[in-house]
């Protein structure tokens, strides 16, 4: 606060990131005399995302938890200048809670797309890379493994599965089988080969919120991609780019399509980054 008094002719705009910090910083900022604009990205909805895991576990707690969440994001925005989110779908659902606020989409990353040396393998090796300290990774890791999985086994015998990601739990680690490897944290070195030897990358999501990281990954590396609609969720054109289903045998059929040289996508994995998240639709964005 007091770094930022004695410095303030130096700042033109303040930026703060997710719910449960910002409202620490605007109490002191809103003092300020003559303060700068502030925005907020929010990064997702927790809310929503709280609301969406209640949904599935129908757990009494989450709908209490995200009854707080939803006041305290709306405290926030209605405290700020302007509001960021990365997806369409939580500016839309901003827009209808706090119509006032100024609430715009920004583009989560600015990517190229990656040649992979690619490594040919006995059998198909499939790829789910997600950091475990979020709790819908590990109700997607479970789900697959429970629900999906066994069918894929039946139709290809041997196939492999890779979950790479910080922090498994210990329901994740104990998934791990002769032909699942929970690896935890790898280095990036080990994540590219990863993807290298990835058949197919699978997010198998069933609650969340916001743009996920791990989808535009896959899709950066040229990796066949297999998704549900929460995983797709605020991602512009993404039926070019990857499959999308919802239930298990559907989304077991979306990963065997992949995988036997189904019926191919019709977008251009490069034109389509360069489309939604190229270095010119990125500063056009931040420019406006």
């Amino acid at each position: 606060n007091t770094w930022l008094s004695e410095n303030l002719s130096c700042v033109d705009q303040i930026f703060l990131h997710r719910p449960h910090i910002a409202e620490q910083f605007l109490p002191h900022l809103k003092k300020i005399k003559e303060c700068p604009p502030i925005a907020f990205i929010g990064h997702d909805l927790h809310f929503l995302r709280t609301q969406r895991e209640f949904e599935v576990t129908g757990a009494d707690s989450l709908q209490k938890e995200a009854n707080s969440w939803q006041q305290r994001e709306l405290a926030v925005i209605n405290s700020v200048d302007h509001t960021f989110y990365f997806s369409d779908v939580e500016v839309a659902e901003v827009n209808k809670l706090a119509p006032q606020a100024d609430v715009r989409t920004l583009p989560l990353y600015v990517l190229e797309p990656v040649e992979l040396a690619r490594t040919e393998t006995p059998t198909p090796e499939l790829l789910f890379v997600a950091g475990f300290n979020h709790p819908p990774n590990i109700d997607a890791a479970i789900w697959f493994v429970e629900a999906i999985l066994p069918s894929l086994r039946e139709e290809v015998p041997g196939l492999q599965l890779h979950i790479a990601g910080s922090n498994p739990s210990k329901a994740v680690r104990e998934l791990a089988c002769n032909d699942v490897t929970v690896h935890g944290y790898v280095s990036d070195e080990k994540l590219t080969a990863l993807y290298g030897r990835a058949a197919c990358a699978v997010v198998p999501l069933r609650f969340g919120a916001g743009v996920k990281g791990k989808v535009l990954e896959a899709i950066r590396y040229g990796v066949p991609l297999v998704t549900t609609s929460i995983g797709a969720e605020g991602i512009p054109d993404a039926l070019e780019v990857m499959r999308v289903a919802d239930e298990p045998e559907f989304f077991a059929q979306a990963v065997l399509d992949d995988l036997q040289g189904g019926a191919k996508l019709q977008g251009d994995r490069k034109a389509w980054l360069e489309r939604h998240f190229g270095r010119t639709t990125a500063e056009a964005a931040l420019r406006s």
